[in-house]
């Protein structure tokens, strides 16, 4: 590394506890990390460093921790997660409560990004007065502060949204350092650093042209033009566009080796001492002041983001003299156009030559304004006569760069169709700023002009309710109203005004009135005015629609037919029935129009309105019975194979449905096919409930049946029951004894997460007789086995032993040492329940490896538990708590909080007895607060009597039976007789020692 940050006393040093977000999320206090477990938690602490010192809303850490969709209990598991986070956090930092939401209070030095900040702008100081080498070590005193991807450890959504732009900033900061040490004739110690720099990112033109430059400088100058022909292919390869002005420019300059190539010597100049820009044209347009701005709304709310965004742009390119060019960009109705004008009414001052404006009509009823009626418009508006616009597309054009080289303009260049015809009006260089909103993605003016390019989405729930607010008035309706108008209106900015228009001076209950319509009937008929149709929701997706590409339309139509959140491109191919690459294609052209998105997983997602759209063209088009059973086809097919690999032992059912005409996705390994089955999960309780609701039966039961083994490894209890009370129902229409069977042994399974004994017992019981009936030895040893289960669950030892031992001799006689090696372990368990520690060991410790052979993660820190409860039970407490931390250590890296609560009910028991309470009660008060979480109460239960154990040794009897009275209570209310009698016998305990402290 160039320079010396060492001299540097990071503000970090300097403080007592540190938050650190700029790689894996941690708190230090007095230089020892402090672990921050569990992904939620890290997520909650890495946004309020993100929002220090500023309120953070309800809604928005929501969304952080669970998404668009939080559970119906996320306000309850917020708080919970809060208070754990105080607990973190200690004296060192304080998170308050004001208004609607949380702050975290931070000093100058707290978190690394506060630091980072700070040493950025104290470079910017130093690169003023004309101090690069100062500028320099401050960048790298601010770089040396990150210690790997941002937000490490967070949601991965979390991580992807918010650590991009950081990871953004790094880069460019990185990029400015590297400026510095050119400046300082440090050219030949970079290039080793910007080979990999370009390496590692080879589109980018900046880190390309520094590299080229420090070649230059080395005296390499045919190595220099070598890089612009790499850059050259592989911009072509890549993109098919042609490199930068900035990196061509620097390639003709290289090849004329033009002296401005050298050293300058001179300091950099401050902006403030900047000459003036010379006007070199003395036309009647130097005293024309175009305002050409349409009105601005007087209720326009919220996008606070989005206008940070531009005045950002802006104050880079006023700082540095460099020409803005940017795009607002998104779907129809989302209020590209109202925001554009807004902000520039707001920063009219900045531009004291004026504003230009434009309508495109790309997406109109109207004809597509083409660039030379456009150009010979923007003249018009900077004051040249007709007869003097030349006719000549090219000469206009320059005539246009020519006026605006000079000025200070705002040029708004509204709902363009295309890069194409936007391209001929963009200033060459000028101190104008450029600003265009289209439909398009604009990804050819992104790579050819460097438009930054802005993604403008729907309005986020808070501020889409404050903009009917302050349409409507605040005094009309409560906010809760507001909040539930929003969302029946898909928060879309143009279907919240049409909603206002609809009951604006209406009587009081207009909008419960509206809300209804639009719970009851077509969303898109009921925003709809019938005087002005033309300003519709429908009528402005219609736009969108009409533009697109045959392929894409009908990709587009049965789009709106899928149940799912979001589906992939193999789906979506599924559902057309065309080929991959005509479905890419479709797809490219759908999300260039931003009538589909991708998200952070590359999956296509659409607004509700637009899903609402597609599905009415899909209606009326015909087609839905066929592109739904290619779907269902596909789905059922593709998860067969992905649970191939997750659970390799089992005899997996082959769906009796047709193979899909283009084939089923091929994995690699299990985590593969865990991502496709987690990534395809919502998608699949989607298409189950579709099934069995609408008429296919033998895809809903069987769906379900195959992937029952997921939901048990990933805790989808919920989505586990509700598909299965569906495939259920299927089955039993079919009259299928075998189905009805297999689905009554895995919907027992869901009924035990729920701790439901009795309901678990009555299915596999059923089961057995459906299966014994039906002559299927396979499901009848599996329910035998389950109805095993059930006893030793409650506390029926005798009965669980013998029913283990009719399970055993049924799976060796079919062969199925996977079902022999699920009996050995349930004895072991028994056995433990029993006292027979030794006994328990030895069947426990052949299951071990069986699971550690075939990598059945879950199962093997289950069984380690029960190993760790044996070990415990004969003193053993050292080996016992090294089991039960090797469980909770499997917890952590598959993200099962089922396991990951177990295990730390088990680690604080074994602390207790081992005097360390301090570190008892953090585990055991994790372990409640993630088990109020799940769906079960058990593993409450248990969190409850551990506390209620570790109070007791510590001598509090009141806390101490306060906890046992509430697990006891729990208990009862779901029979589990082994909770019941450990809380019984922590209030005996409880009891006798208050009476000797009495006596």
């Amino acid at each position: 590394m160039i320079g010396d940050v060492s001299s540097t006393a990071s503000g970090l040093e300097r403080a007592s506890m540190q938050l650190r977000i700029l790689g894996p999320v941690e708190i230090q206090h007095g230089g020892r990390a402090v672990p921050v477990v569990g992904e939620k938690q890290r997520t909650l602490l890495a946004l309020f460093v993100l929002r220090a010192n500023k309120v953070v809303p309800h809604h928005e850490m929501l969304s952080a921790l669970w998404g668009d969709e939080p559970p119906s209990a996320g306000r309850r598991a917020l708080h919970n997660h809060l208070w754990s986070l105080r607990r973190l956090l200690g004296e060192g930092a304080e998170i308050s409560t004001n208004g609607g939401g949380y702050m975290l209070t931070l000093s100058a030095h707290a978190s690394d990004l506060a630091v980072f900040d700070s040493e950025v702008a104290q470079a910017g100081g130093h690169r003023l007065r004309g101090d690069l080498a100062g500028a320099g070590d401050r960048l790298r005193a601010a770089l040396a502060l990150w210690r790997g991807p941002a937000l490490a450890g967070t949601r991965p959504e979390f991580q992807t949204a918010e650590g991009h732009r950081l990871e953004e900033r790094h880069m460019a900061v990185l990029a400015d350092r590297i400026d510095m040490d050119l400046a300082l004739g440090r050219h030949a110690d970079l290039i080793g650093e910007l080979r990999h720099l370009v390496d590692a990112a080879p589109l980018n033109e900046r880190f390309r042209g520094q590299l080229m430059l420090a070649l230059y400088r080395d005296g390499r100058r045919a190595d220099a033009l070598e890089q612009y022909r790499l850059a050259r292919t592989c911009l072509r390869d890549e993109l098919g566009l042609e490199p930068g002005e900035t990196l061509s420019r620097l390639h003709q300059a290289v090849l004329s080796a033009d002296p401005d190539l050298e050293i300058q010597k001179a300091p950099l100049q401050s902006p403030a001492e900047e000459p003036a820009p010379s006007r070199t044209e003395e036309t009647v347009t130097d005293r024309l002041l175009p305002r050409q701005l349409p009105a601005d709304i007087a209720t326009f709310t919220g996008r606070k983001e989005s206008l940070d965004v531009l005045d950002g742009l802006l104050a880079a390119s006023h700082g540095g003299g460099a020409l803005l060019l940017s795009a607002l960009v998104g779907t129809g109705g989302v209020g590209k156009t109202a925001l554009a004008v807004h902000w520039g009414h707001l920063r009219a001052d900045h531009f004291p030559d004026g504003q230009l404006y434009v309508n495109l009509h790309g997406y109109s009823r109207n004809a597509p304004v083409d660039s030379v009626r456009a150009l010979h418009q923007l003249l018009r508006g900077l004051g040249v006569p007709t007869d003097e616009i030349p006719y000549d597309p090219e000469e206009r054009a320059a005539m246009y760069r020519s006026f605006v080289s000079s000025r200070r303009l705002l040029i708004l260049l509204d709902n363009a169709a295309s890069a194409e015809q936007v391209r001929p009006l963009l200033p060459g260089a000028s101190a104008s700023s450029t600003l265009i909103t289209s439909r398009d993605a604009l990804r050819g003016l992104a790579a050819t002009h460097d438009v930054g390019v802005h993604f403008l989405d729907i309005l986020p729930l808070e501020e889409a309710a404050a903009l009917l607010s302050a349409l409507l008035g605040p005094d009309q309706e409560d906010h809760e109203t507001y909040l539930e108008l929003a969302r029946l209106c898909g928060r879309l900015p143009l279907a919240l005004r049409l909603a206002a228009a609809h009951v604006r001076g209406r009587p009081p209950g207009s909008v419960r009135e509206l809300i209804k319509r639009l719970h009851e009937g077509n969303r898109l008929t009921a925003l709809n005015l019938a005087e002005d149709p033309h300003i519709g929701v429908r009528a402005a997706f219609e736009l969108s629609y009409r533009a697109l590409p045959e392929s894409a339309r009908a990709a587009f139509r049965v789009l709106g037919l899928h149940p799912g959140p979001d589906l992939s491109l193999d789906a979506l191919t599924a559902l057309t029935g065309d080929s991959a690459e005509v479905t890419r294609a479709a797809v490219d052209a759908l999300v260039g129009a931003h009538l589909v998105q991708y998200d952070d997983q590359q999956r296509l997602t659409m607004h509700d309105l637009i899903r609402e759209y597609a599905r009415e063209l899909a209606l009326s088009d015909g087609g839905r019975q066929a592109a739904l059973s290619r779907l269902l086809d596909w789905h059922a097919h593709t998860a067969r194979a992905a649970m191939a690999f997750v659970d390799p032992d089992k005899n997996l059912l082959h769906p009796a449905v047709p193979l899909p005409a283009g084939g089923v996705r091929q994995f690699g390994d299990r985590d593969e096919a865990m991502a496709w089955l987690g990534s395809e999960h919502r998608n699949g309780v989607a298409l189950i409930l579709l099934a069995g609701r609408d008429g296919w039966p033998v895809h809903a039961w069987q769906l379900t049946y195959i992937t029952a083994y997921y939901c048990y490894l990933s805790g989808y209890v919920d989505d586990w029951i509700v598909t299965h009370r569906v495939a259920l129902q299927a089955v039993r229409q079919l009259d299928d004894q075998r189905g009805e069977a297999k689905i009554l042994t895995t919907l027992g399974h869901a009924l035990m997460a729920v701790d439901q004994y009795e309901e678990f017992l009555d299915c596999q019981r059923r089961a057995v007789e459906l299966a014994t009936r039906a002559g299927d030895r396979a499901i009848q040893a599996e329910a035998l086995f389950y109805v095993a289960y059930g006893l030793y669950r409650t506390g029926e030892l005798p009965g669980a032993l013998e029913t283990c031992a009719q399970a055993g001799d049924l799976h060796r006689e079919n062969g199925d040492r996977a079902g022999e090696v699920g009996v050995t372990d349930l004895l072991g368990k028994v056995y433990v329940r029993l006292g027979e520690m030794f006994h328990a060991l030895e069947h426990l410790t052949v299951s071990l490896e069986w699971q550690r052979d075939r990598k059945r993660r879950v199962d093997e820190a289950y069984t380690l538990m029960e190993m760790g409860a044996a070990r415990a039970g004969l003193g053993r407490l050292g080996e016992a708590l090294e089991n039960h931390r090797e469980a909770l250590t499997i917890g952590h890296e598959i993200g099962n909080r089922t396991v990951e609560t177990e295990a730390l009910c088990h680690v604080g028991k074994i602390e207790t007895q081992q005097g360390r309470f301090a570190d008892a009660l953090r585990s055991l008060e994790e372990a409640l607060v993630l088990a109020r979480q799940l769906p079960g109460r058990l593993l409450e239960c248990r969190a409850l009597n551990g506390l209620g154990e570790t109070y007791q040794a510590l001598g509090d009897q009141e806390t101490a039976r306060r906890h046992h009275t509430a697990a006891l209570e729990m208990a009862e209310k779901i029979k589990d007789p082994y909770e019941v009698a450990e809380a019984r016998a922590g209030l005996d305990r409880s009891v006798t020692a208050t009476d000797l402290r009495l006596a």
